[in-house]
């Protein structure tokens, strides 16, 4: 979930919020901001003073947001308005001050317009809305990038590489096909900036009579008037979204033929790739009648970033393809469908593949039904299959993500395909070189978790959690009945014939059909998810209250 809402006295509410939080940007807004709008004065520092002065929302550190900032409202895919209204009910699709005085005349002050996004210029004297931030600015520039020596220069804060040179003119049309064999600096996932990457580096003071940041960009071969950098946001599909950095100003009426300045990006959101196990979107702990008794101590927040064309897991450094919702396929036509997004050369790239179940099982939040995905995902999935890569005969496997089973289907069934490539580790990879094996316990060296070898014996989830909480075993304390996600990386879904598991890892596995794992999510409170041992599916009708299962436990390192 992307937005918080939350009362004047800071407790979590599902409506008549006084102050929202992006979680994404970490930056808190005013929900109800004035309804009439006032000069610069009057919002720069009659509000904002009373603001805090009341301590709003339980807070006195309220300021005008920085044009980046304010931006990050804008959601460049709507327009009248071009906001959440769903979420930000009190904005006018309107005006709005930004902080920040005109560089060029100081009389002047940045506005937004919200009603289709654009950032324009007004005289301070002038009526516009305002809305109050707090939270966290961006760093300044000496803090913020990093010069590579190699043509490229690094955003640390925002987890950016931009081309340092500045390129020669082309139109929007001829950059995205130019980018399907671009290679620079050793890398060819080079794209367009959106609207808001591209202001990142749009320096608001503009110090030295400049919008860029000088010593971090060139820009000495630019010739004004016409210095429009082309993004990858469009405008009814027929114009592209572009920033003047002559005067500052922005637009969404350049023609996507129309040879313009550009400066292409790429991400790298995780600099070490290192791989982290994603959460299961479960927080609570609940007992064995369905009540809520804690809150989950391994629960881990998300980290989707949403790109122009894919969206990004930074915990597994795995990009997720943005599906069209409505699109079905039989798994033939689905792996066509891979081959297709290659030689289009899709998202910067030609490495898409069907995911594996482990790769595809991570998009699924395992607190909500119909669909089961993280928010991120809402807009292109439906509760309903999705083809996985794992093959067995005529059959292949597939999530359905009306909850999140994984189960296999027949292949000239229609089910729905999100495409993904890179990955930090290779969760299709079920080799014994994967494994470190040592005394009574089993380490996997891509998912950082720890399996015990030996069968335990059948257990409630009560009699579990107290068995782990009273005992070392294996010479380690901290094990736990794992999530639905952990158990999944275990198992081998294209093995077949009851050889789900490698006997040389686990030899003494207990395979018979009918006989469930137990994972640690629950599903209505009520029953308990697992995953069938002997079939390799899995489910959510494990009894709770009094059924006794099979545990496979694990800690991590």
């Amino acid at each position: 979930m992307q937005y918080e809402l939350f009362d004047a006295e800071g407790r979590s509410v599902n409506c008549c919020a006084s102050v929202i939080h992006d979680t994404k940007t970490g930056l808190y807004w005013e929900a109800n901001p004035p309804d009439s709008p006032m000069n610069w004065d009057g919002f720069t520092h009659s509000h904002i003073d009373r603001l805090n002065e009341e301590n709003y929302g339980g807070f006195s550190d309220w300021r005008v947001p920085s044009k980046y900032e304010l931006r990050s409202l804008v959601d460049y895919r709507k327009y009248s308005p071009a906001f959440r209204r769903d979420v930000f009910r009190s904005l006018a699709a309107n005006d709005y001050w930004c902080g920040v005085s005109y560089g060029l005349r100081e009389d002047c002050g940045w506005v937004i317009n919200l009603n289709v996004g654009a950032a324009t210029v007004k005289n301070k004297s002038l009526l516009s809305y305002g809305v109050a931030v707090r939270g966290e600015k961006l760093p300044s520039a000496s803090e913020r990038f990093i010069d590579n020596g190699d043509g490229t220069v690094t955003d640390k804060a925002l987890k950016l590489m931009w081309q340092k040179p500045q390129n020669e003119r082309k139109s929007y049309v001829d950059v995205v096909e130019m980018l399907k064999s671009f290679e620079f600096a050793g890398h060819n996932d080079w794209r367009l900036p959106t609207m808001q990457e591209l202001n990142s580096i749009f320096d608001e003071s503009c110090e030295n009579g400049s919008w860029y940041f000088d010593g971090y960009f060139d820009h000495d071969k630019l010739k004004p008037p016409v210095l429009q950098h082309i993004t990858s946001d469009t405008f009814a599909d027929t114009y592209v979204w572009v920033t003047n950095f002559n005067f500052g100003y922005d637009g969404y009426y350049a023609e996507k033929t129309m040879p313009l300045c550009y400066r292409l990006v790429r991400n790298i959101a995780d600099t070490s790739g290192s791989f982290r196990m994603p959460s299961s979107g479960q927080k609570e702990i609940y007992d064995a009648r369905g009540n809520v008794t804690a809150i989950n101590p391994e629960f881990s927040a998300v980290s989707f970033v949403e790109m122009p064309s894919y969206i990004l897991d930074l915990k597994t450094g795995l990009k997720y393809g943005k599906p069209s919702a409505d699109k079905v396929y039989t798994f033939s036509e689905a792996q066509k469908h891979v081959e297709g997004l290659n030689s289009a050369f899709y998202g910067g790239t030609n490495t898409w593949r069907l995911p594996s179940v482990d790769e595809l099982r991570f998009i699924a939040d395992y607190s909500k039904k119909s669909p089961a995905v993280f928010s991120v995902f809402e807009p292109y999935v439906n509760p309903a299959f999705y083809w996985a890569s794992e093959e067995n005969g005529q059959r292949a496997w597939a999530i359905y993500f009306g909850y999140g089973c994984a189960v296999p289907v027949d292949k000239g069934q229609n089910c729905g395909c999100i495409a993904v490539c890179g990955g930090y580790v290779n969760l299709r990879d079920k080799s014994l070189t994967r494994y470190e094996v040592r005394d009574g316990v089993v380490i996997d060296t891509y998912t950082k978790l720890m399996w015990l070898r030996e069968e335990l014996p059948l257990m409630t989830v009560a009699e579990a959690d107290k068995f782990f909480a009273e005992n070392v075993i294996a010479g380690y304390r901290g094990w736990r009945i794992p999530d639905i996600k952990e158990l999944s990386t275990i198992f081998n879904r294209e093995a077949g014939g009851r050889q789900w598991f490698s006997r040389e890892i686990f030899p003494d596995i207990y395979d018979a059909p009918g006989v469930f794992f137990l994972a640690r999510e629950t599903f209505n409170g009520m029953f308990n998810w697992g995953c069938n041992i002997g079939q390799a599916y899995d489910g959510y009708y494990s009894d709770r209250l009094g059924g006794r299962y099979r545990v496979k436990a694990v800690r991590g390192l």
